[in-house]
């Protein structure tokens, strides 16, 4: 099993520019969440990524571990930047599809 980056990158247009203010670079925090690596993101401590149940979220610190956040993958992969799934971003109402989002390490 490869290893958790340092810091990964989580950027590209969304839908209407939906929640392009989470994106950015999130650096892995020793902490381990639900068995996985765990981010913060660079200059927010209140923004983090993790992984719950069978996807990853990005959402707010006091959500961390949940199944619940402002953008999400679907995917049970051990690490964000490997998966070939496309993310999603939460409109308000309902997830909307980001083909163009990606996450780099």
């Amino acid at each position: 099993m490869a290893k958790a980056a340092p810091q990964i990158a989580l950027a590209g247009p969304t839908p209407q520019n939906l929640l392009t203010d989470k994106l950015g670079v999130f650096l892995k925090r020793d902490e381990l969440i639900n068995g996985y690596p765990s981010y913060t993101k660079a200059g927010d401590d209140d923004a983090m990524l993790w992984h719950a149940g069978q996807s990853w979220f990005v959402g707010a610190a006091a959500d961390l571990g949940q199944t619940r956040g402002w953008v999400s993958l679907v995917d049970g992969c051990l690490r964000p930047e490997a998966s070939t799934v496309t993310w999603r971003v939460y409109d308000g109402a309902a997830w909307v599809v980001a083909p163009e989002l990606r996450c780099l390490a």
